[in-house]
């Protein structure tokens, strides 16, 4: 009988997979705010890596959520996105110069957004998904869903929500 002992070694070298976050912006004030609370986790870790995804209206053509709700196409709403992404950063980075990010990586997608985070989410191995909540309650969050809360529940990692400022026990 002959025995085979296999041993490993753990080098040093090997550099830990970076620290992966998916958050959600829709250019709301919310959304932005989701975005900053994703850079300031970043910055916590030796290596981070940050997914920003922007659901837009499903049509022929993209259309981003926000304020400013013309119809573009994929490329011009593409480029938009990454462009309000880079002043984001731009302000972040001048206020908190430590930002260990490998990888920035900016998605512009159309569809249902809970199923276009989740499906992110999963794609990148997400460690967390940060996204905003307008806590809507009643009617108006019967018609419109909530996609915080479709999120939380079907998530493949942790989920960091965030509510307004002003949203005090369940009222604003």
């Amino acid at each position: 009988m002959t025995t085979t002992t296999t041993t490993t070694t753990s080098t040093s070298s090997q550099v830990p997979r970076p620290y992966r976050i998916v958050a959600a912006c829709d250019f709301s004030p919310l959304g932005e705010r989701a975005v900053q609370e994703a850079l300031r986790l970043c910055s916590m870790q030796s290596a981070a890596a940050l997914h920003v995804i922007t659901v837009g209206a499903q049509s022929s053509v993209g259309v981003l959520p926000g304020s400013d709700l013309r119809i573009r196409s994929q490329e011009d709403a593409q480029e938009q996105a990454r462009a309000r992404l880079e002043g984001m950063l731009g302000e972040y980075t001048a206020q908190h110069p430590r930002l260990p990010l490998e990888k920035i990586a900016v998605y512009v997608t159309t569809g249902r957004p809970s199923d276009c985070i989740v499906s992110l989410a999963a794609a990148v191995d997400a460690d967390l998904i940060v996204l905003g909540t307008h806590g809507r309650h009643g009617l108006e969050r019967v018609l419109l869903g909530s996609v915080a809360e479709e999120v939380v529940r079907r998530a493949p990692c942790g989920v960091f929500v965030i509510r307004p400022r002003d949203f005090l026990e369940g009222e604003k």
